[in-house]
């Protein structure tokens, strides 16, 4: 998975997916793009493949910045490991693949870094979880941004 630093009017966004409510996995979720590494592919080598198949940023265009805490998901019986990348491109245009996404959320990072704007507590969505319009940023994706989120906000206190 890949949390993708970029500037849009001087602001700093992530983008997250919007799964179609009709897939098998994940349904109707949000969440950063991501998925399975080939055989012989590297960790972030996948990551940023499925940027690419997912929302159409060319993986050469993302600069890695690091990497998150490896974070074991029981549901789905994988291990995922988090990154953190940055895209300089001057304009960005997302092209979600309409096979999996509904769309693209751009999700302002500020927002993302007041712990106001979580919420937690009683309701369908288990531990923490992010309001995104009429979605919810909740379950492992929140746990990833959990732990990516300070390590941002530490590595760039101006942001």
């Amino acid at each position: 998975m890949a949390a993708i630093l970029y500037q849009r009017e001087g602001v700093w966004y992530i983008p997250f997916v919007a799964r179609r409510p009709d897939l098998p996995d994940h349904p109707g979720q949000i969440g950063l793009p991501g998925g399975g590494v080939r055989p012989g592919e590297a960790a972030w080598e996948a990551a940023a493949r499925e940027v690419e198949e997912e929302i159409g940023v060319p993986a050469a265009a993302l600069h890695p910045l690091g990497a998150g805490s490896p974070l074991y998901a029981a549901v789905t019986n994988y291990c995922v490991v988090p990154f953190v990348a940055w895209l300089p491109l001057e304009e960005v245009r997302f092209q979600p693949d309409q096979r999996e996404l509904v769309g693209v959320l751009e999700v302002r990072l500020a927002d993302l870094l007041d712990p106001h704007a979580w919420r937690q507590g009683p309701g369908p969505f288990p531990g923490p979880h992010f309001p995104v319009g009429e979605a919810t940023i909740w379950g492992l994706t929140a746990r990833l941004l959990g732990d990516l989120l300070p390590r941002i906000s530490a590595a760039a206190p101006d942001l």
